[in-house]
C-alpha cells in the first residue's frame, strides 16, 4: 500500500491490517460478547442482579460490537459516539437500581479489556509478520481505544442524566407530600413514611441557598448541617436552583459555616409536633426573606428578624415610631454606633462584655456610648424595652 505525500502511513478503510481484522472480528462476534459478559460479571457484580440485568446486558454488549467494527474501519477521529439503544438503557438501568457510577466503569474497563486480549489473538493467530504488526497495533489499537474511551464517556452522560431525572422526579414528589403537610391536608402516617421523618418529634426548619448556588454546592451544605447537627432525622428538598428548604429533629447548628460558595443557613425556632413543624417553617422562611436585607453572617436565625418580621406588614408606623426613637443613629454612617449599641444592650448594659464581642478595648465601648448618648432623642437605658425594639427595626428605616 503506498504511502500519502507526508511520508505517514496510511489510514485508509483499506488498509491491509484493518480489513484483515475486521474479517477475523466478524466471524468471532459470539465469543466476543460472551467474553465480555463472563468479564463484566465477574468485575462488576451488582449489574447482574437478575434476569433483566442478565438479558440487558447482553443486548448492551451486542450492540457496541458493529460500533466496534465501524469505529475500527474508520480513518477518522471522532469526538464522541452514539450508543446503541440497548447500551443507553443499560446505563440508565443501573442509575434507576442505584447502582454506583464506578460499577458502569468499571464494567466498561472489563469489556475493553476483553476486546484488547481479543486483537492479541488475532495477532498470534493470523502470524501477522513484523512489519505489518507495528501498522496494526498502530491504526487498529488506536481506533479501539478512541471508540471505548468514547463509548464509557457516552454511557457515563446518559448514567448521570438518568440520575438528575430520577432526583427532580423525586424532589417533586416530595415538595408535593410536604406541601399537603404544610396545608393539613396529608395523610400524617403515609406522609410520614413517604419522608422518613415523625411529626411527633421537635422540628427545627431550615433554608440554605445563595444567589449563584449549584445543586452540588447545595447537597454538600445539606451535608455539612446533618455532620454539625447530628440529627435524629433529616429531610431535604430543592427548592428552586439555588435553594433548598426542610426540617431536623435535634441538634444543633453553631458549626456550620457557609464555605467557600458563600451559602447562608436561615434557621426557624424548635417547636414539638405537626404543628410546630409548620410553625418553624414559617420562621425559617420569613428569616430566609428578611436576612438578605437585614442581617449579616452565615447563619440567620429567626430570632435575630422576629422584630422587624412583626413590623415588616405595618412599616408606616414601625419606620416613623423607630426612627424618632432613634434619632441620627439611623443615618447609615453611624452604622458602628448603633451595631455597638444593640450589641451593649444584648449584654445588658455591660461594656466590658460587649467589647469582647466587638473586639475593641473596653474604653472604646464607653467612648462610644458617650456619642450614642448625644446623638439619641430618649434615654440610653440598657433596661429599655422600647429602646430594644427601635434598635431591632433600625433596619426599616433604611428601606
Amino acid at each position: 500500500m503506498p504511502n500519502s505525500g507526508t511520508g505517514a502511513r496510511s489510514t485508509t478503510p483499506s488498509h491491509p491490517p484493518v480489513a484483515e481484522f475486521v474479517t477475523w472480528l466478524d466471524q468471532r462476534v459470539a465469543r466476543i460478547v460472551d467474553d465480555m459478559y463472563v468479564a463484566v460479571a465477574a468485575a462488576t457484580p451488582s449489574v447482574v442482579r437478575d434476569d433483566a440485568d442478565v438479558r440487558l446486558l447482553r443486548e448492551a454488549l451486542e450492540s457496541h460490537m458493529p460500533l466496534l467494527r465501524g469505529a475500527a474501519q474508520s480513518a477518522t477521529a471522532r469526538a464522541g459516539v452514539q450508543l446503541g439503544r440497548p447500551a443507553e438503557l443499560w446505563a440508565r438501568r443501573l442509575a434507576r437500581a442505584g447502582t454506583d457510577l464506578a460499577d458502569l466503569v468499571l464494567a466498561y474497563d472489563a469489556a475493553a479489556d476483553v476486546i484488547v486480549a481479543t486483537f492479541a489473538a488475532y495477532l498470534r493467530e493470523t502470524g501477522v509478520s513484523d512489519a505489518r504488526r507495528a501498522d496494526a497495533l498502530e491504526i487498529v489499537l488506536d481506533r479501539l481505544f478512541r471508540y471505548l474511551r468514547a463509548a464509557c464517556a457516552a454511557a457515563t452522560a446518559a448514567y448521570v442524566q438518568e440520575r438528575e431525572l430520577l432526583r427532580q422526579r423525586d424532589a417533586s414528589d416530595l415538595r408535593a407530600v410536604i406541601a399537603d403537610v404544610l396545608a393539613g391536608t396529608a395523610d400524617s402516617p403515609a406522609a410520614e413514611a413517604r419522608l422518613g421523618y415523625r411529626f411527633a418529634d421537635t422540628h427545627t426548619a431550615f433554608v440554605v441557598w445563595g444567589p449563584h448556588a449549584t445543586s452540588a454546592e447545595l447537597d454538600r451544605a445539606v451535608a455539612q448541617l446533618r455532620a454539625v447537627a447530628r440529627p435524629r432525622r433529616l429531610v431535604a428538598v430543592p427548592d428552586g436552583p439555588t435553594a433548598v428548604r426542610g426540617w431536623f429533629s435535634g441538634g444543633e447548628v453553631d458549626g456550620w459555616t457557609s464555605g467557600s460558595a458563600g451559602l447562608r443557613l436561615a434557621i426557624g425556632s424548635t417547636h414539638q409536633g405537626l404543628a410546630g413543624l409548620r410553625a418553624s417553617h414559617r420562621e425559617a422562611a420569613e428569616a430566609y426573606r428578611l436576612a438578605a436585607r437585614w442581617v449579616d453572617g452565615p447563619i440567620v436565625r429567626f430570632d435575630d428578624v422576629v422584630v422587624p418580621a412583626l413590623a415588616d406588614g405595618a412599616p408606616g408606623l414601625a419606620v416613623p415610631w423607630a426612627s424618632a426613637r432613634l434619632g441620627a443613629l439611623v443615618d447609615p454612617v453611624h452604622s458602628d454606633l448603633l451595631q455597638t449599641l444593640r450589641i451593649w444592650l444584648a449584654e445588658l448594659g455591660s461594656p466590658t462584655r460587649a467589647a469582647r464581642r466587638l473586639t475593641v478595648h473596653p474604653n472604646t465601648v464607653v467612648k462610644r456610648l458617650e456619642r450614642i448618648a448625644a446623638l439619641l432623642p430618649v434615654p440610653l437605658d440598657a433596661r429599655s424595652a422600647v429602646l430594644r425594639v427601635a434598635v431591632e427595626l433600625a433596619p426599616l428605616t433604611r428601606g
